[in-house]
């Protein structure tokens, strides 16, 4: 089965459509609402709600267009709702969930250290960004949405993605020099 098939299947409501997109989507959804919102458990109720929110809405997917983006905006936009709810109304989680490398690792110890402490910096830093940030960096880097992709799924024109992008990048500068920094 490919993902036009089992999307056509998911139109007519077939679970097995569903269950295709699931597997082929759950660990990317899943890893981008935990970079979000910063609480595991959180992020899993995100996902969750959005596969069964694709059951009942799938009617307003374009099929001329490609899936991915225009599903993981959709896990994107909830995990950032999730997070701004969890900030305002249960405080901060605990962090992030320890999940797999993003990177390939290298076989030397040394440039596993230190691809350890640089991972660890990044996601501290992530932490120091809005929500909103967080999302739009987690598009670009971890789902590798193009800037026109962003754009058309957010439904913003590509000068905005391109705002967004910068900001966040600054701020990410800023708070990983500040970081080395203190090291010193």
């Amino acid at each position: 089965m490919d993902e036009k098939e089992a999307i056509s299947l998911l139109m007519n409501k077939d679970l097995e459509g569903l269950t295709w997109i699931m597997e082929k989507y759950q660990v990317r959804a899943l890893r981008a609402a935990v970079l979000i919102t910063r609480d595991s458990a959180l992020a899993e109720d995100v996902v969750q709600s959005k596969f069964v929110e694709l059951y009942r809405k799938v009617h307003t997917y374009d099929p001329g267009r490609p899936f991915a983006p225009w599903f993981l905006r959709g896990v994107v936009n909830a995990a950032i709702s999730a997070a701004h709810h969890a900030t305002r109304f249960a405080g901060l989680g605990e962090g992030l969930q320890k999940f797999e490398e993003l990177a390939d690792s290298s076989p030397q110890p040394e440039a596993k250290v230190l691809q350890a402490e640089f991972t660890k910096k990044i996601r501290q830093s992530l932490l120091n960004l809005s929500p909103e940030q967080r999302g739009t960096i987690v598009m670009r880097y971890y789902l590798e949405m193009s800037e026109a992709e962003m754009a058309v799924t957010a439904n913003v024109p590509r000068g905005t993605i391109k705002w967004r992008l910068h900001t966040a990048r600054e701020r990410l500068r800023k708070f990983l020099s500040f970081s080395v920094d203190k090291e010193k």
